[in-house]
């Protein structure tokens, strides 16, 4: 039997895979067993032959993940309907797990950045870190290793694009070595303008375009990296990620689609503010409705309510790293100390709120005879939360939100003949600080299990049964003062609050046919037990106690086929959220995304290598119970409509370091709006008609 245990973890990950467009598919060998899986991943190659700018492009055709609206900080992102409170996006072992404002989305991501993008859905095993319920999006960011051909001590990429929503990009990375010794250097800009909304799409101006949906994004990346011997390797990197622009104060709303209204207060008639008085206007009631006219009897466009001004917000991650491997009992070992800085500035306003983060990550691999595996490893995470400012209320000072967390755990990976068990158990403790001073703390130990048969070289099949934890959110950072709009809002902690704790039943198969047809399948059963919810306990007091229990089901079911230059692929995914037998209608918990299909055809010439290909993403209506009130919403039933979106596109590579991409999405020009973004006519659609064109070159 072969003894290559680098591979073993990968093979792990077949529960969790389906096929999806432009995502390379990986045949990894479990070299005990010879089992065969396989995982999606994201490539430096596939990057380079795409025009895309955002994650949210990239990953469009996988079906069992759903973008929000607009660019950058306004989406949010489901996957299998679990939202940005549930799931996270890890980079280089670096991730956190609060929101700055809860109409901000909780990520940032720039593709150029990045070597490798894979996709974990539903709860992890013991080994996939802190807080691993309901699924990540795992990124690792590109060093010069990766970019250096045999033979080579220095160059360059360079690439620029254009499309015709009047946006553009343009970026550079420079990497060398010198003997033991290897440095990057990379910047990537994008500029993006408002971008036109589909067909029949009209803002109250008459206008097309959608209003503060434009965005400036700037990306940097340097890593020095040292090999200290053939089998050690010492890595320190720095990355900034940093959105600005006129953005709404609500950015996943456009308000401008939307007359100014007023509410009435506890059944009374709505009064106006100050300065509308000192304006001249008036208050017109038609319906349940009441609308502020200006001094002409005019309705009023809502863009004052939503507050567009400049905003920056920036993601600094600094990062340490050790590699080692072939150290006698230790086969490999990574440790890590990573340091996260994000920050919302609004200049205007001389506000600034923070979100800090420091985590140190030790993980090791160790054989136990030819065909086990043992992984074992620490994780640890600190995080503050820094308002703009702190209040006192009733006598007591307002503090920063603060929590630590401490993981270990051990897996095993044991090859038995025809079949691949994985065991673990993993401990989980954190402890809470709330902003008046209350502290929680509390441990839980989580269990995990999978199993993969492989029936033949070209079938298995598996099943897995994973807990794990999720210790309790902070309360939105910007607004975490002690007091909101004038009035008292302190947001506390119960001190016998348990961690959320979710389990995942699931079971897929694989099948491959002669190079040609690929099959592959998964259903899941998921119950998420004691969700976290703030509930009001006195006026201006809120506590953040356990509210219930989140239910989710759904499967995906993928196929591809491949001749020659021809590839057909095609691939469902059905999820189901249901918190207290209610179906879920919160974007940052879960929410019901529609049965969403995504196929693809494409052809790849040999001479000259082109390669011509259209994408489909396709998905259901969906209608759920209103429990909250969205704007634009507020019925007892919410209806999402469907929606078909068609993309085209032609890559060229004239010569090996050259890539010629051009695109056209939405071609049909659909006017439709993501269900993983909030209810209502005010939130953000999607953008209509758009070509793309970029070019990239490597020397």
């Amino acid at each position: 039997m072969r003894k290559h245990f680098s591979l073993l973890p990968l093979a792990m990950l077949v529960t969790t895979a389906v096929y999806a467009e432009n995502l390379e598919i990986i045949n990894v060998v479990s070299e005990n067993t010879g089992a065969k899986s396989k995982t999606n991943v994201i490539t430096t190659e596939s990057i380079n032959r795409s025009t895309e700018t955002e994650l949210k492009g990239l990953l469009k055709d996988e079906p069992a993940i759903n973008f929000g609206g607009g660019r950058g900080t306004s989406q949010w992102f489901t996957i299998r309907g679990m939202g940005q409170d549930q799931v996270d996006v890890k980079v280089d072992d670096a991730y956190t797990d609060a929101q700055l404002f809860h109409h901000q989305g909780r990520f940032m991501f720039d593709p150029a950045l990045f070597k490798k993008v894979s996709v974990q859905k539903g709860t992890g095993s013991a080994s996939a870190g802190i807080g691993a319920t309901s699924g990540a999006i795992v990124a690792e960011t590109v060093s010069a290793k990766d970019l250096l051909k045999e033979g080579q001590d220095i160059g360059f990429k360079v690439n620029a694009g254009v499309s015709s929503n009047k946006g553009w990009s343009k970026g550079a990375t420079v990497y060398s070595r010198a003997q033991a010794m290897d440095v990057l250097l990379s910047g990537n800009w994008v500029n993006e303008s408002d971008y036109k909304g589909g067909h029949n799409f009209r803002n109250l101006e008459g206008g097309t375009k959608v209003q503060n949906s434009a965005l400036h994004q700037r990306g940097l990346l340097a890593k020095v990296g040292v090999d200290i011997t053939e089998d050690q390797r010492i890595e320190l990197s720095h990355r900034q990620e940093r959105h600005y622009g006129v953005r709404a104060l609500r950015e996943e709303f456009d308000f401008s689609q939307d007359w100014l209204t007023a509410r009435e207060q506890n059944g009374n008639p709505p009064t106006l503010t100050r300065e509308q008085r000192a304006n001249g206007y008036t208050l017109s009631r038609e319906g349940n409705t009441w609308y502020v006219l200006d001094r002409n009897g005019n309705k009023i466009i809502n863009t004052a309510n939503n507050a567009p001004r400049y905003r920056i917000t920036t993601n600094d991650t600094s990062k340490i790293e050790w590699i080692g491997k072939n150290m006698g009992f230790i086969s490999n070992a990574k440790a890590n100390v990573w340091r996260s800085v994000i920050s919302r500035e609004e200049p205007s306003e001389r506000s600034r709120t923070r979100l800090i983060a420091n985590g140190a990550n030790l993980n090791l691999d160790s054989p136990i005879g030819e065909s086990h595996l043992i992984k074992y490893g620490v994780n640890y995470r600190d995080q503050e939360g820094k308002p703009n400012s702190l209040t006192v209320q009733n006598g007591i000072q307002m503090k920063t939100q603060k929590k630590r967390e401490v993981g270990v755990y051990a897996e095993g990976i044991w090859g038995l003949g025809a079949f691949t068990l994985t065991t673990g158990l993993r401990y989980d403790h954190f402890n809470f600080h709330a902003m008046d001073g209350s502290k929680s703390n509390k441990g839980s130990v989580n269990p995990s299990v999978g199993l993969i048969y492989e029936v033949t070289n070209d079938l298995s099949f598996n099943t897995s049964l994973n807990y794990a934890t999720r210790s309790p959110r902070f309360f939105e950072v910007m607004l975490s003062s002690g007091a909101t709009r004038g009035r008292t809002a302190v947001y506390s902690i119960a001190n016998n609050i348990k961690p959320e704790r979710s389990r995942n039943a699931e079971v897929g198969f694989n099948y491959k046919l002669a190079d040609s047809l690929s099959l592959n399948g998964s259903y899941f059963w998921q119950t998420i037990q004691d969700t976290h919810a703030f509930t009001q306990i006195r006026p201006g007091y809120y506590e953040i106690q356990n509210a219930g229990k989140l239910r989710n089901h759904g499967y995906e079911l993928g196929a591809a086929y491949k001749y020659e230059g021809l590839t057909l692929r095609a691939g469902v995914a059905y999820s189901k959220p249901e918190l207290n037998g209610r179906t879920v209608d919160s974007t940052v918990t879960a929410i019901p995304i529609g049965r969403t299909w995504t196929t693809g055809v494409s052809y790849h010439f040999e001479q000259p290598d082109v390669e011509i290909g259209w994408k489909g993403r396709f998905v259901q209506h969906t209608s759920y119970d209103s429990t909250t009130q969205n704007r634009g919403g507020g019925a007892t039933t919410t209806k999402r409509p469907g929606y078909g979106v068609n993309d085209f596109y032609i890559t060229w590579k004239p010569v090996e370091s050259v890539n010629i991409n051009l695109a056209l999405n939405n071609a049909f020009n659909k006017y439709y709006r993501s269900h993983s973004q909030r209810a209502g006519v005010s939130t953000l659609p999607e953008p209509g008609r758009d070509v793309r064109l970029s070019v990239n070159y490597t020397f």
